[in-house]
């Protein structure tokens, strides 16, 4: 399914690389992942550091939850053959690949590929932008996108007749504690339209829990309050030593028209 990046011609894999038929040629890392990004910018999406920031935030768990709400729609709609768009390092990637048959990674952070493919042999992880993603039309029966842009008219490329998309967001009161803590007069998260031309909308869900957030900093450098607030404001985060924070997701499961 895969496609070069250059020409767009379908990609054959040989024993360490990937090839086209304009020998253009991508290597396979040692950790199994292939980069395909045409921007070869030494820091593209999170770097290092914020990969690990993020990895150990994830890993406690606390969003779970609605990992666990994922993969169950997953299974619900059989789906055979993901995407996940936007993956990061793979903390919700892992847990897909033991629900579908085959389960592919895109990511536009080397480093954050490299986190996840070192810890999931069982995904196939791109460095690629998925907006212009190097993948022959109609290859998926399911795309899972959470917390990143909308991709739509790509997505409806990539899907097969009929095919699901799973989008995560915010919901309305996600982290609202958190920023009563920023703000004098916090706000709730306005929710996107429901209207797409090339996809159905089959079901919306609120997803929400009250946490405990021990690391309140990492839950923040996690949303885009993080660089839309006075630094004044984001001190009284950091000497934070814990709290109880909504976590809110809005899931909707759209169906290409």
């Amino acid at each position: 399914m895969l496609i070069c990046p250059k020409c767009k011609e379908p990609l054959i894999k040989q024993e360490k690389c990937f090839v086209c038929s304009n020998h253009h040629v991508y290597d396979i890392a040692r950790q199994s992942y292939v980069n395909l990004s045409m921007k070869q910018k030494k820091h593209s999406g999170d770097n290092a550091l914020m990969v690990k920031a993020r990895s150990s935030f994830l890993e406690s768990d606390v969003y779970d939850f609605m990992r666990q709400f994922v993969c169950q729609q997953l299974s619900i709609y059989e789906i055979k053959t993901l995407l996940d768009a936007g993956c990061g390092q793979g903390y919700y990637t892992k847990a897909f690949s033991q629900i579908v048959q085959s389960c592919v990674g895109i990511d536009l952070s080397k480093e954050a590929i490299l986190y996840a493919s070192k810890q999931d042999k069982k995904t196939q992880y791109i460095v690629s932008s998925f907006f212009d993603a190097p993948f022959t039309d109609s290859s998926f029966d399911g795309i899972v996108s959470i917390f990143v842009p909308q991709a739509a008219d790509e997505f409806a490329r990539l899907l097969q007749e009929k095919g699901i998309w799973i989008e995560v967001g915010p919901g309305p009161k996600h982290c609202l504690e958190l920023k009563e803590v920023l703000y004098q007069t916090p706000y709730l998260n306005l929710m996107s339209s429901k209207e797409l031309s090339n996809f159905e909308l089959v079901k919306e869900t609120i997803l929400s829990q009250k946490k405990w957030i021990k690391d309140c900093w990492s839950l923040l450098e996690m949303t885009p309050y993080r660089y839309k607030t006075h630094p004044k404001a984001l001190e009284k985060v950091k000497e934070l030593q814990g709290m109880d924070v909504t976590l809110e997701f809005l899931i909707r499961i759209w169906r290409k028209k």
